[in-house]
């Protein structure tokens, strides 16, 4: 879900992929506001997990075979710099709005999940609540969808060990580290396949929110890195098949989003679709012939959808959500459109000028790594803090309540 730039000749960010996350996005926020039109919207997180996978392995790479080996303090600042920021913004909001605007009863189940968000471990705590009677239903909360983005930490924490791994096999039995890295990841890839496959047959909430049963989606992005790293995988594939191939994927992503509807039967076999989809189009590219996808994914609004994906994604949903509790009623129709363009009209403002800056180092803080961990620290100790003492206050609200009304 997130932007990163890779060097030009292997996986930059190139009008494919920027139109893979304005097609991702926009199937996630129809979903939310109009489930009736996209009921399987939440594939779009599908996509973005395979466009994870694949930027990020190529990064890897390219560092390893640029210097010998990886820098993980550099990773993982990279990786703060571009996600901390927005998504500690948003839950920073989410607190006050939750504070301000939603009723004592929900307290409680909201900053469980705020914390769990804050910690990168939701998707853990949605898995495990959906095995207790008590929270089993998982009614909604504005951090409901940071359990994509948990998934997708927890990725980042795991994948560049395994390179290293490789890279420290390779060069044990003065072998390349490509085909290694090859097997490696795809002994990885399979098992965690095979795993979300059980899972699903056992209870598909668990393989739904599962790390495990996710990562291979990460991996296949990862093989495709891999596989046109040289190159060749795009030189072998004509501009007309190139072509074919891209509307292929675009219908294997497309279609399901809007007619699948077994929600037990999901992930199992079935997120196949869009995974194969989404390595369909990138393998593509922006073929040549005028009746290619290419015209399309280069609109210049298609392109800004994408650049702003991950603003979109963050605070679409929190503004779905408190929207009701402001007006005092459901979101009719016509307010969940204006909804969709304030939900637009914010993410430029977060990618403007809060992603922006601390990604690109500009700025009075943005240019200072310390900051990013710092106001990191500084949020998530008030969102703990908060977590523990708001649902003791909203209990003795209610209480005081309820005595009040019984005299």
């Amino acid at each position: 879900m997130t932007n990163d730039q890779p060097d030009r000749r292997t996986t930059t960010i190139r009008p494919e992929v920027q139109a893979l996350r304005a097609l991702a996005v926009t199937a996630v926020v129809l979903h939310h506001g109009w489930p009736a039109v996209a009921p399987a919207g939440y594939m779009g997180v599908d996509v973005f997990f395979v466009v994870s996978g694949f930027l990020i392995t190529a990064l890897l790479v390219r560092e390893v075979e640029r210097t010998g080996g990886l820098s993980l303090s550099g990773f993982y600042l990279r990786r703060a710099r571009r996600i901390l920021p927005a998504a500690m913004v948003v839950l920073a909001a989410v607190s006050v709005l939750t504070v301000v605007l939603a009723p004592y009863g929900d307290w409680s189940a909201y900053f469980r999940e705020i914390v769990a968000s804050a910690f990168y471990v939701e998707n853990w705590r949605l898995a495990i609540d959906s095995q207790t009677p008590a929270y089993a239903d998982l009614e909604s909360t504005p951090v409901q969808h940071f359990w994509s983005l948990s998934v997708e930490e927890q990725f980042y924490l795991v994948w560049p060990f395994l390179i290293l791994a490789a890279l420290f096999f390779a060069r044990w039995r003065r072998g390349r580290v490509v085909p290694v890295l090859a097997i490696v990841l795809g002994a990885t890839t399979a098992a965690s396949f095979i795993g979300s496959l059980a899972l699903t047959a056992q209870d598909h909430n668990l393989a739904y929110f599962s790390t495990l049963g996710r990562a291979w989606e990460f991996g296949v992005g990862g093989l495709l890195a891999l596989w046109l790293g040289s190159n060749r995988a795009r030189l072998g594939g004509g501009q007309r098949l190139r072509a074919v191939a891209s509307w292929a994927g675009l219908a294997l992503i497309a279609i399901p989003i809007v007619t699948f509807q077994d929600v037990t039967a999901f992930p199992g076999v079935w997120v196949l679709l869009p995974v194969a989809g989404t390595v369909a189009v990138i393998w593509a590219g922006m073929p040549e012939p005028k009746w290619s996808v290419a015209p399309i994914a280069g609109l210049a609004p298609v392109q800004w959808v994408g650049d702003i994906s991950y603003s979109l994604y963050l605070w679409h949903w929190p503004i779905f959500m408190f929207t009701p509790m402001l007006i005092g009623m459901p979101s009719p129709p016509w307010l969940m459109v204006l909804l969709v363009a304030l939900s637009v009209a914010v993410a430029w403002g977060s990618k403007r000028w809060i992603e922006d800056p601390f990604r690109r180092r500009t700025g009075r803080i943005g240019a200072h790594p310390r900051v990013v961990v710092a106001a990191f620290a500084v949020v998530l100790v008030g969102v703990v803090v908060t977590g523990s003492f708001a649902p003791q206050v909203a209990a003795e609200e209610m209480q005081a309540c309820h005595h009040s009304s019984g005299r």
